[in-house]
């Protein structure tokens, strides 16, 4: 059997025992009793924390003769607990790519990615006017996992994320990784501005963006208004005051 190093190291003895014995094969509580060699009352314990975790599953499975078994595999999460090289693949490509074709390339190549990955993040219809959409752009944040924070200040709207998803590829990519970001702004917000205070990908605690709308759209917005009503009302509500930070939460 490998190493026992290689399960991750939060896992206790029996428990780790388990996910290795699990890994590459489906086994029952019998099976690992007698490969872990301790009782199978202390297995199923073990078991039970496991699959509550979401590191291990079960089903029942049928064979020829006896009743039905619980058999037990990993999860795709469970997985992840063991070593994954992912990201020293991903350095090679990066820095092959860089060599071969320069670091404009690479630039247009991330700004090709950011759009499709724009595409895929937006999985519902955005509507309203900009404060609405900017409320609904930071509730997929935070269904992906950005912590992200929406306030206003004046006429600009503050969209702070305290984790970037993205941060274990940022020594690969750098700042690059930020177009993902802005462009899905962009993308639900159509003509703003966007000014970057702070990145998590220039060692700062958090990722802050002031939005404004562009001077094309408040040129647009003046000439709409003089014909019918504007096309955005910036009215806070009663939850969005002035320099006041909320959580949103859901993505419903």
């Amino acid at each position: 059997m490998a190493s026992s190093r290689l399960a991750a190291p939060f896992l206790g003895g029996t428990r780790k025992s388990i996910m290795m014995n699990l890994l590459g094969r489906d086994a029952n509580s019998v099976e690992l009793a007698s490969k872990i060699g301790i009782n199978e009352s202390a297995i199923r314990r073990h078991l039970e924390t496991l699959e509550k975790e979401g590191l291990v599953f079960s089903r029942f499975q049928r064979f020829k003769r006896g009743r039905p078994k619980k058999i037990f595999s990993l999860t795709a999460y469970g997985k992840t607990v063991f070593p994954r090289k992912s990201k020293e693949l991903l350095s090679f490509l990066a820095r092959k790519i860089t060599e071969r074709y320069g670091e404009e390339e690479m630039e247009l190549l991330m700004s090709l990615v950011a759009k499709d990955f724009a595409e895929a993040f937006i999985t519902k219809e955005i509507q309203g006017d900009l404060e609405s959409r900017l409320g609904q752009l930071v509730q997929l944040l935070n269904d992906y996992g950005f912590f992200a924070f929406l306030s206003k200040r004046g006429d600009k709207y503050v969209i702070e994320c305290h984790n970037c998803v993205f941060e274990d590829i940022i020594p690969l990519f750098g700042t690059f990784v930020c177009k993902i970001d802005g462009d899905i702004v962009k993308k639900i917000s159509a003509d703003v501005d966007i000014e970057w205070r702070e990145r998590i990908a220039n060692g700062d605690k958090k990722c802050i963006q002031i939005i404004s709308l562009s001077e094309t759209s408040n040129q647009r917005d003046r000439t709409n208004r003089s014909i019918d009503k504007h096309k955005y009302e910036f009215k806070s509500p009663n939850t969005l005051q002035n320099g006041q930070r909320h959580s949103v939460h859901g993505g419903k």
